[in-house]
């Protein structure tokens, strides 16, 4: 069966291909769009097609190793799962499949608030790979109780998105009426008509949930309910006095995700927070935002000696992996990658999307000669 599905789906460009005729366009439309002119989006590709390695073929050669430690904890690979929120729209229970593939490969799977499976579900299916990934509600008690859930099933790593004081603009989006409530459109029952896969298995599966809230939205008697909530209660403007508050109430890792520049990565190392994923969210959030391929090396020698510095944003190979690794990141996290996989093969594209990033990666730092991804920096030109 792997080698069937690598004659389909040869990389993660060839799952891009297969999701678009597998799923309706406005889900695809979801997973692949950025904001507004979606030019933080084409900057991103650009700044990780800008770098460069720099191969050493007459140094003695080592077959890779692709293990790290990230938080006292040993992964197979130094890449993992982003949060991806409504990946249910996607695929019918797409995050439970990520979460599976993730312990299968050991890597981090990071559950996102907005998510359509519960932390409990979660943390089932990943176990001790499990990561959340927080929208921190305006109500103190949902809050507490959400880290109560999360200490209750061993959760260690707490990430906080701080790049997401107010929704993006994405237009497809918009045109499309993907929202929440969702807008039922005749295109969009259209677009659902000519995808029978995923409307069977959408069908089957019922309408996407946001499990993880569900416990909290106690009146929502309709889609327009659960709509105002999420407005109103979930989510709040993360600033530094919110991420010292949750750094009184967690005790875990900390982990701070959307940082873009060095005074806000100061600004996490001063409240105690223990690690930063530099990020742009993947060009979803500001289109005039700098690439995080642009920032990291800056923001590594800010504050990697006191903070474990990740990376995310516009990874669509193995080598795109690599050369974050060169810039000095301790460990990336995609996201679009995963969801193709998933709309490309359901569960077996989960654990086919880790194959072929740890296949490309590994040829890449083999072809370098590099070791371990702790020493790619050596090899950045």
């Amino acid at each position: 069966m792997a080698q069937a599905l690598i004659r389909k789906s040869a990389c993660i460009a060839d799952l891009k291909k297969r999701a678009k005729r597998r799923i309706p366009k406005f889900a695809f439309d979801y997973i692949e769009g950025g904001c507004n002119s979606e030019l933080a989006l084409k900057n991103n590709r650009t700044a990780l097609d800008d770098i460069f390695l720099r191969p050493e073929y007459l140094q003695k050669y080592q077959t890779p190793e692709l293990s790290t430690t990230l938080f006292g904890k040993k992964y197979s690979a130094p890449f993992g799962i982003a949060p991806l929120g409504l990946s249910g729209l996607v695929w019918p229970d797409a995050s439970a499949m990520h979460a599976r593939a993730a312990l299968k490969s050991n890597i981090p799977f990071v559950l996102s608030t907005v998510s359509t499976i519960s932390i409990e579900d979660a943390a089932k299916n990943a176990e001790d790979n499990f990561w959340f990934q927080l929208y921190p509600p305006a109500d103190e008690e949902i809050l507490d109780d959400m880290l109560d859930r999360l200490r209750k099933v061993g959760c260690q790593n707490l990430m906080v998105t701080v790049d997401v004081p107010t929704p993006s603009r994405r237009i497809s989006a918009i045109k499309s009426g993907l929202a929440v409530p969702p807008k039922i459109t005749i295109k969009s029952v259209f677009e659902s008509t000519i995808r029978p896969f995923w409307s069977l298995a959408t069908v089957r599966a019922g309408l996407p949930q946001f499990a993880t809230l569900r416990p909290y939205i106690k009146d929502a008697t309709n889609i327009e309910d659960i709509a105002t909530f999420i407005r109103v209660t979930l989510r709040d403007v993360v600033d530094e006095n919110t991420l010292k508050i949750l750094r009184e109430k967690w005790q875990g890792n900390l982990i701070v995700k959307g940082i873009s520049h060095v005074d806000d990565a100061i600004t996490v190392k001063e409240i105690g927070a223990d690690g930063i994923i530099v990020s742009n969210h993947g060009g979803r959030q500001l289109d005039a935002s700098l690439p995080p391929a642009e920032t990291l090396e800056e923001i590594i020698d800010a504050v990697g000696a006191d903070l474990t510095v990740m990376a995310d944003s516009g990874v669509e190979t193995g080598v795109d992996i690599a050369r974050y690794l060169a810039l000095g990141a301790e460990t990336v996290f995609a996201g679009r990658a995963f969801l193709y996989g998933v709309a490309a093969h359901g569960e077996q594209g989960a654990g086919h999307t880790i194959d072929l990033l740890k296949d490309e990666l590994e040829q890449v730092m083999s072809q370098v000669h590099c070791a371990k991804p702790a020493l790619m920096h050596q090899y950045l030109e």
